[in-house]
């Protein structure tokens, strides 16, 4: 769903607008999107990051706003993921997100863009126009506006010049560019990519400059943005974090379950973040003293394992991948596959982690007639009885303690282009005792293997748990 509503600006804010020539009164009004998935806290509301997080009302938290920088952005082509992925980092720390604001690659666009940030909040998250081209303009532009010169950063320089030797090639002098950044700013260095970033502490605000590729943005936030902010939300009180992912659970079931914890003004703050059938299960509880913060975290945990059970995946950050991986290895177990439906995604997620040799034995890729795997003939690829033998196929020629069988994707009559779904079906053979399962989902059907690759490994881990009991 996308919603969009008109809100008048209010505050500092609303002041900043009518003196700078990126809104004024040509643009009267914001239009403010809500847009699902988002951070859920409950009955269907989607986080407003300035209220009710944990460690009090949204009056004492810092305040950030988040610029992006680019013409693929204000002109459509691209969909700026990198602020929703900021924000809700950000309303877990907790601070409040005032703003998002995205200007085109020219200097007037930026100064006026930043001038609004600035004004807006105490920290501001600066992404793109860190590339080698003339049209990338974002690290003049912040000089430019505290009266700071660009300075070259030899280490930056050097790193530049190792990344090109790496890939056997020479620097181009173009690039020189990327290892410059404000008189006075801390090197962000980039370690997936040529441009490095900076931070500028600067009148009593905190400027935080990344390049505008998610992949190289996400590495900066990760590594230097978020520590840097907690050691300034942190200052006076003390914040706990905890992350249960969660699989084979809708949202909406699991709010059911856990609703008390989902109100907008306690302490611990919970919030839901979906992903392809995972549900991350965020917890930040604040206190007075780090015992304080501690004893509220570990009670709402303790109140998730109990109400979620097994749903529960990990509490440690693991993906569903790793965690059926790890599993294996600890009970001594081996698995074999054979796809018709998924085009193989389930043998490659089940060998994502490292070291798969030790749990994995062999993918089966039938041939169209199936005649290698015994099916009566006739038998459609869709049917239960095919996912069964093809689990029981894939255990017995590889040798292994478990099969899996995932048959061909069917689409029902009343699936349409507007509102497509697929049907596909997952077996799993624990040492000769198979079981299967129907599973349908939404969308086209590059998303219903996606889908059925993951509920593939959740089926696995389900059953090697009942085995051990």
């Amino acid at each position: 769903m996308d919603v969009h509503r008109k809100v008048r600006p209010t505050g500092a804010y609303a002041r900043s607008l009518a003196q700078h020539p990126i809104a004024g009164d040509a643009h009267p009004w914001l239009v403010v999107g809500e847009h699902e998935p988002g951070l859920s806290l409950g009955s269907g509301q989607q986080l407003c990051c300035g209220n009710g997080a944990a460690g009090g009302s949204g009056g004492d938290k810092l305040k950030a706003a988040i610029l992006a920088i680019g013409d693929e952005l204000t002109c459509g082509y691209r969909l700026d993921t990198n602020s929703q992925a900021i924000s809700r980092q950000l309303s877990l720390l907790p601070a409040e997100v005032v703003l998002h604001l995205s200007v085109g690659d020219e200097m007037e666009a930026i100064h006026a863009g930043l001038r609004v940030a600035l004004e807006a909040a105490d920290v501001v998250i600066i992404t793109g126009g860190l590339g080698p081209t003339e049209d990338d303009l974002t690290r003049q532009a912040v000089a430019a506006h505290f009266d700071l010169a660009l300075v070259e950063d030899v280490d930056a320089l050097a790193r530049i010049h190792e990344r090109f030797a790496h890939l056997g090639r020479e620097m181009p002098e173009s690039n020189r560019i990327q290892a410059q950044v404000p008189a006075g700013s801390t090197i962000i260095h980039n370690d997936r990519g040529t441009a490095a970033g900076f931070y500028l502490p600067a009148d009593g605000k905190h400027i935080f400059v990344t390049p505008g590729v998610p992949y190289e943005m996400d590495s900066m936030l990760e590594g230097f943005i978020l520590p840097r902010l907690r050691e300034l939300v942190e200052n006076g009180h003390h914040v706990r974090r905890a992350v249960l992912k969660v699989y084979g659970l809708p949202e909406s079931g699991i709010n059911e379950r856990i609703r008390p914890l989902m109100a907008r003004d306690r302490n611990p703050l919970l919030g839901l973040l979906p992903h392809r059938g995972t549900i991350t299960v965020e917890v930040v509880a604040a206190g007075s003293t780090p015992e304080e913060a501690e004893r509220l975290l570990e009670a709402d945990v303790a109140t998730l394992r109990a109400e979620l059970g097994r749903y529960i995946i990990s509490e440690d950050g693991r993906d569903l991948p790793q965690v059926v991986a790890d599993l294996l290895v600890e009970r001594g177990l081996t698995i074999a596959t054979v796809e018709v439906g998924t085009g193989g995604l389930v043998t490659a997620r089940l060998t994502e982690p490292e070291g798969s040799e030790r749990w994995f034995r062999r993918s089966i890729i039938p041939d169209l007639k199936l005649a290698s795997l015994g099916l009566p003939k006739g038998q459609s690829l869709a049917d239960e009885g095919t996912a069964l033998t093809m689990a029981s196929v894939a255990r017995q020629t590889a040798e292994a303690n478990i099969g899996v069988g995932v048959g061909a994707i069917a689409v029902p009559a009343d699936s349409t282009p507007e509102r497509p779904y697929g049907i596909i079906r997952v077996a799993v053979n624990v040492q000769g005792q198979g079981t299967c399962r129907r599973l349908s989902f939404n969308g086209d059907r590059a998303r219903v293997r996606q889908w059925a690759a993951d509920a593939a490994l959740a089926q696995v881990r389900l059953r090697v748990l009942e085995q051990g009991e």
